[in-house]
């Protein structure tokens, strides 16, 4: 009897440890897909994002204003991190009007292009893109394919 207890004892603290770090993976991808920024740039589908953030209307749409890097992160929930010219995740799909954070994280400028629109962000910097109309938006790295953007209703 006391060997059935301990074993009973055992898979229920293996299942329950099993679940716990289920949960535990699941917050940390929630999380981490919840990472962004903003800026506006105009194509020939509407489309609007913008290149430096500042807090002056553009096109209709207010830009808000660049915070710093921290705050930044945890203020835009939708961001792409660039890392030489890789955009991680490689795709996102937003809602109209979210805020997408293009997040530069190597030491070298590169020229970022949203459709018709062109950023130039420095090392370790961002921009921020605000999306206005629902289209498939390709963001490439200094001419390379780099992230799709996927704006939905």
């Amino acid at each position: 009897m006391n060997k059935k207890y301990t074993y009973t004892v055992l898979a229920i603290a293996i299942l329950a440890i099993g679940a716990w770090a289920i949960y535990a993976y699941n917050q940390q991808n929630k999380n981490a897909a919840n990472n962004s920024g903003q800026a506006p740039v105009q194509d020939n589908s509407n489309n609007t994002v913008s290149p430096a953030a500042t807090s002056t209307p553009q096109t209709g749409s207010v830009v808000p204003k660049k915070l710093p890097y921290g705050a930044a992160i945890n203020t835009y929930p939708y961001r792409f991190q660039f890392s030489q010219c890789h955009g991680n995740p490689g795709q996102l799909a937003v809602k109209k009007g979210t805020v997408v954070m293009l997040d530069n994280r190597d030491s070298i400028a590169h020229t970022f292009k949203a459709d018709s629109q062109t950023f130039k962000i420095a090392g370790y910097d961002y921009a921020l893109l605000k999306t206005s109309a629902i289209s498939n938006v390709n963001i490439t790295c200094d001419g390379g394919g780099a992230a799709l953007l996927n704006v939905e209703k």
